[in-house]
């Protein structure tokens, strides 16, 4: 039993349990821009209920005590973090769920592993080795050809869409990174409720403005369902689902750990299938089996 429940395998574990949380943010999201939430309605509301959240969360914990506030370095550093996850995930992604397919942006953000390991040996003293840099390519450009190959998509058909979760893939692995990074010093949910409380100074103002009070109330009578759904949106993926993958990140090491977000695309076309009504081939069965093979490799290197 202790020779397979490792530290390292217990990081996984976590950042497992994140990355499944996580593959519910497009269907919610694609869900959410069909009832007629804006991008900025979405983006803004995730990071301020998540904020108000986290307050609690850290009063409750005594962290608002001088001793325990972040230093000025873990802070420069949690700005990062919050420029990632809280801003540029949230918004691009729902601007990207209003004009394509949940299923074909999860294809998409199967590059946030590369990403996230990129920028966890730029912003650490992480040094994965060239086998492992070669076996994350292999992860990204596997899942760049099942994109092609399930949805006919040449260069010339990719749209603003595509180029919303590009931002996403880049900067949302930066803060990924960053956040993983961080966890290694101070707990996962430390990280993410610290990064969301600093963001609220900017966040509320942003909500207040962006946010129709008049329509949130009209999607209220209309569906119910929805609101539950933006509350699930807010609290476990922009929250709750951090202290699993920060802290795994932390525990595994963040260049490693971060490859378990092979696995995303997959969830989330499954649940984009359950939920929405996608379709799902063989050939993505395939693929699935191809990613667990990859992540397992990497792991390995």
């Amino acid at each position: 039993m202790n020779k397979y429940f490792t530290r390292e395998n217990y990081g996984f574990l976590l950042g497992f349990i994140g990355v499944v949380i996580f593959s519910l943010t497009l269907p919610i999201t694609r869900h959410l821009t069909q009832v007629d939430f804006t991008s900025l309605e979405i983006g803004f509301g995730r990071g301020f209920l998540a904020g108000i959240a986290s307050v609690l969360i850290l009063l409750f914990k005594g962290q608002f005590k001088t001793e325990n506030l972040p230093s000025k370095t873990d802070l420069r550093k949690l700005i990062i973090v919050a420029i990632g996850v809280v801003f540029a995930f949230p918004i691009f992604t729902a601007i990207a769920m209003q004009t394509i397919p949940a299923g074909n942006g999860g294809i998409v953000l199967a590059a946030v592993p590369l990403s996230t390991a990129i920028f966890a040996g730029l912003l650490s003293e992480e040094n994965p080795t060239t086998k492992f840099w070669g076996i994350a390519v292999i992860g990204f450009i596997t899942v760049i050809v099942f994109r092609l190959l399930t949805n006919d998509l040449g260069i010339t058909n990719i749209g603003f869409g595509d180029f919303a979760l590009l931002v996403c893939v880049v900067i949302g692995g930066m803060g990924y990174a960053q956040g993983g990074i961080l966890g290694k010093a101070m707990s996962g949910w430390k990280v993410i409720c610290w990064a969301l409380v600093i963001s609220l100074p900017l966040v509320i103002p942003l909500t207040i403005l962006n946010f129709d009070v008049t329509h949130l109330i009209q999607v209220a009578n209309d569906s119910f369902v929805s609101i539950l759904l933006f509350a699930f949106l807010c609290l476990f993926n922009n929250l709750i689902g951090f202290f699993f993958f920060y802290e795994g990140l932390g525990i595994g090491g963040v260049a490693r750990v971060s490859q378990v977000d092979l696995f995303r695309p997959f969830f989330t076309f499954f649940f984009s299938v359950v939920f929405l009504g996608e379709t799902m081939t063989f050939l993505a069965i395939f693929f699935l089996f191809l990613i667990i093979g990859i992540v397992y490799l990497s792991k390995k290197s």
